[in-house]
């Protein structure tokens, strides 16, 4: 085995970098046109998406509010009275779903029948009314089904019902997180490593929030699921941008984020048939254990591994052998050699801020210190926000809709496959910049159509929510594809990433926006969001066009314009010579 290795090395072929490049690039082009690596990055890439519909909206059904509520008084427990007659006595005339009672004297009344309690409570009523109190001052919250959510396990209602909503804003924070670090993580140490890093802490997420007997605990849970979910998504979705030939990277692309409502659907059904909030959440945690899988099957991406040098490993993945080549430096940067070393004693002492520069914050810092890039970030930023927020507000908007939480779930799914399969149609015939931009305007009249319907025509008012669902979901795809393409690969994780950062910020303050602005008036909202759509939508047309040509991989390339690949160098040819 030494021997043949020694073969090998005295026996490589002299080749210069920049053929190199030029060699598994070509090569690179060949088979992400088609074949078992473009099926083998799409599967393993789309699987862990549908993961992330499971855990991402499993808090509809695992943090429901109780379907009845009531106050258990401690002193009526040693009675015969049914729950129907304590509650009559307890909350009689009270709108507090349970979180308060009168404050009675229930062990003077515990020692009457039921009837000669009421008539007693009916008549001390007349003369002086009791004050009204919480109910753990007088006993503990009881509720109908209690095993189905986690807010009869930690009683996070009433008065705690705020961290209750704290179990979503921790998938939201650790989106946030996940997003910005996984997207530094990915750019320096490689798609497959960030995609690694993210499977561990979806997996070890997932059992925290199974078998968590504390709420903090689960918390913490909950925020490694969402700082996964950017883990897994960015790096699985960058591989398909940069390693698979335009002619399929759209549909790829477009069915990568339709397998998220796909998640959603699976989690219905899963949600319907398994009751128990703890069983329910084991189900959802043991498909997790198959991402160990993808990634033991999984390769690093050629392309980012081109673009950090590491020519032989891009080699054995592309060629399925050992590369037979040695890169031979050029002859000004050999006879330099001892001159570098001499530099090297001098850059002992770098300070750590230009370490920084040149490590972890390098893809940071180019994303603004190029002036093309900067205009590129600063509007794709505005995009990304204002399409996750209107994406959650309009959700929050759909879910008065008078239907199960299974149908509700199932319904968003429906909903969000067909406007994934649109764009694949538009990008066909019109490219990124028009269909973003279209789609965006579509959302945004949709949107701000909901103020002509009158408030009581509650079947208008959700027909045109779910229309706008139905565009902004689309705009969503559209967005992410659209984005990845316009930066260069050095620094495409940390652009979507960064972006992700602010989508995030978007998803964080829909609520607030729903619940404290709606509360001023109910148009508030959609005329918000509506507005603010129609604006990205402009703001869109002044980006350039990124479906007609091959990605860039250098930042000082970024105003260059890009082309088209040889994948689709036929259609390119029939669109000139018409």
């Amino acid at each position: 085995m030494t021997k043949s290795k020694e073969n090998l090395e005295k026996t490589r072929e002299p080749i210069s970098e920049e053929s190199m490049k030029d060699l598994l690039t070509k090569q690179l082009e060949i088979v992400g046109s088609g074949g078992a690596f473009v099926w083998a990055i799409f599967f393993l890439c789309v699987t862990p998406n549908i993961l992330n519909g499971f855990h991402v909206s499993s808090y509809t059904l695992l943090g429901h509010l109780p379907d009845d509520q009531w106050c258990g008084i401690s002193d009526l427990q040693s009675t015969n009275w049914t729950t129907e007659q304590k509650r009559n006595i307890a909350e009689r005339d009270l709108n507090s779903g349970g979180c308060t009672v009168w404050n009675w004297d229930y062990k003077h009344l515990s020692s009457m029948s039921y009837e000669a309690a009421l008539q007693y409570t009916n008549r001390m009523s007349q003369i002086e009314r009791p004050s009204e109190v919480s109910c753990k001052v007088r006993g503990n919250y009881e509720y109908a089904h209690p095993e189905t959510t986690f807010v009869a396990d930690w009683e996070l209602t009433c008065e705690r019902s705020l961290q209750r909503t704290s179990a979503q804003v921790s998938i939201s924070l650790g989106k946030f997180c996940g997003s910005f670090s996984f997207g530094i993580f990915a750019d320096k140490f490689g798609r497959k490593a960030s995609f690694t890093l993210g499977a561990a802490f979806f997996i070890i997420g997932s059992f925290l929030c199974t078998f968590s007997p504390w709420y903090s605990l689960f918390l913490i849970g909950r925020f490694a699921l969402g700082a996964a979910s950017s883990g897994l998504f960015y790096p699985a979705f960058t591989m398909i941008v940069e390693n698979i030939c335009l002619k399929h990277r759209s549909w790829m692309s477009i069915a990568f984020s339709a397998s998220y409502p796909v998640g959603m659907i699976i989690l219905a059904i899963i949600g319907y048939l398994i009751q128990p909030w703890r069983y329910l959440q084991l189900a959802l945690t043991i498909p997790s254990m198959l991402l160990i899988l993808n990634c033991y099957l999984m390769n690093e991406s050629p392309r980012w591994l081109i673009t950090k040098q590491r020519y032989d490993r891009c080699y054995r993945i592309l060629f399925k052998q050992q590369s037979h080549y040695e890169i031979q430096p050029p002859i000004a940067a050999a006879t330099e050699i001892i001159s570098d070393k001499k530099a090297l004693d001098t850059e002992v002492n770098v300070s750590l801020m230009q370490k920084l520069k040149d490590g972890p914050m390098k893809s940071i810092i180019e994303l603004f210190s190029n002036p093309n890039v900067r205009k590129l970030i600063f509007t794709s930023y505005f995009m990304f926000c204002v399409t996750s927020l209107s994406y959650y507000v309009t959700a929050l908007n759909a879910s008065n809709l008078s239907v199960s939480r299974y149908l509700y779930i199932v319904a968003t799914g429906v909903v969000d496959i067909p406007s994934y399969l649109v764009p694949v149609i538009m990008l066909r015939f019109t490219g990124r910049r028009i269909t973003t931009s279209f789609l965006f305007l579509w959302t945004g009249i949709s949107l701000l159509l909901v103020l002509s319907v009158p408030a009581g025509s509650t079947t208008w008012i959700v027909a045109f929510a779910m229309l706008g669902r139905f565009g902004i979901s689309a705009t969503y795809s559209v967005v992410t594809l659209y984005t990845a393409e316009l930066y260069p690969t050095e620094i495409r994780n940390s652009a979507l990433g960064t972006c992700s950062t602010f989508a995030h910020i978007g998803s964080i303050s829909a609520p607030y926006v729903v619940d404290v602005l709606g509360a001023l008036g109910w148009y508030i909202p959609t005329t918000i969001c509506g507005s603010l759509v129609l604006i990205a939508g402009l703001l869109t047309l002044t980006l350039p066009e990124t479906g007609t040509g091959k990605l860039i991989d250098k930042v000082d390339d970024a105003a260059v314009a890009p082309t088209s690949p040889a994948c689709d160098a036929a259609p390119m040819e029939q669109a000139e010579k018409k």
